[in-house]
């Protein structure tokens, strides 16, 4: 898949292309897990404060890494 793929070069233009932690036989086992308990998280928390929304204007403020993306922080108001 890549030309010398024991050497790490952070500069890899087709480091994109790699398969560790998130596709084929190297898919993270924990995943299905993690989504469930963000799911009921979620589910819970909007049962208890159902008048939650966003705060504040513009998008998230998000960080992307090659195999994992979230939220830096999200703020929320209710009442």
């Amino acid at each position: 898949m890549f030309p010398d793929g024991g050497i790490l070069d952070i500069d890899r233009r087709n480091a994109r292309d790699h398969l560790s932690f998130g596709h084929g036989a190297h898919f993270c086992l924990g995943a299905p897990l993690a989504r469930l308990e963000m799911k009921i998280i979620l589910e819970e928390l909007t049962r208890r404060l159902p008048h939650i929304r966003l705060a504040g204007n513009g998008p998230p403020d998000v960080f992307r890494t090659f195999t994992f993306r979230g939220l830096k922080h999200l703020t929320v108001e209710w009442g």
